[in-house]
């Protein structure tokens, strides 16, 4: 285990700003002169260490999106989910503007593609940022639906613009076969040259990618699925 952590390269970044945006949601904003070594974008996710890894190399990490990132002064927007109430929602509470925090190179592989003509977003709070950015990174000219499901209202927050672009569905409790229905609806026979971003609940997760793939009638591009559980 120290070995492994010993071996990341590690970067660093201060925290300008933190807010609490929704019932379970924090933004925070970082700048890091780090971020200048990506080559961005979006989609990327950055490894956050939840202390100092230079003092403790076992210390835990989590994983969370870049919300949006703005170059040219270096910073980084992030919207950090408190569902699970473990080490992460403990992180996210203590830290305050001005602090340190730590992570490793930024990248990704979930990220946006344009190269379809039309696109379903489909994902719960947790993976909500994430599909802000994807969406905010895809041509204009591009036929987008979206599928965005939470169990409160409370829990529900708009992108960095303030815009609503999503359709959301209020699913409580969650149920993965309630949703599934609910999705089927949106992949008409005529829907060609389709790209599917499915992110969130794991369970959820894998009930749509299975009828996306054996079962949907629709012409899909390719599909994208990522289970995330901030």
């Amino acid at each position: 285990m120290g070995n492994r952590k010993e071996a990341r390269i590690i970067q660093s970044g201060i925290i300008l700003m933190k807010e609490k945006i929704a019932g379970h949601t924090f933004h925070i904003k970082v700048q890091s002169q780090d971020f200048s070594q990506m080559q961005y974008v979006p989609g990327f996710t950055a490894q956050f260490f939840l202390g100092n890894p230079h003092y403790d190399i076992d210390c835990e990490d989590r994983k969370y999106s870049f919300w949006n990132y703005e170059p040219v002064h270096q910073i980084a927007d992030f919207a950090i989910c408190t569902f699970s109430n473990g080490k992460g929602a403990d992180w996210i509470k203590s830290v305050q503007p001005g602090d340190i925090v730590y992570f490793e190179q930024p990248g990704g592989k979930l990220l946006v593609d344009n190269s379809a003509d039309n696109y379903v977003l489909i994902g719960d709070i947790t993976s909500l940022s994430h599909l802000y950015e994807i969406n905010r990174g895809l041509a204009i000219s591009k036929n987008i639906k979206s599928f965005i499901y939470t169990e409160s209202k409370a829990d529900i927050f708009p992108d960095i613009d303030h815009s609503f672009p999503f359709e959301y569905h209020i699913v409580s409790p969650v149920s993965e076969q309630v949703i599934l229905e609910k999705v089927k609806g949106i992949f008409p026979a005529s829907f060609e040259n389709t790209m599917v971003y499915t992110l969130g609940h794991p369970a959820t997760c894998i009930a749509i990618h299975h009828y996306l793939q054996n079962e949907c009638n629709a012409p899909l591009h390719h599909l994208r699925t990522k289970p995330f559980w901030k």
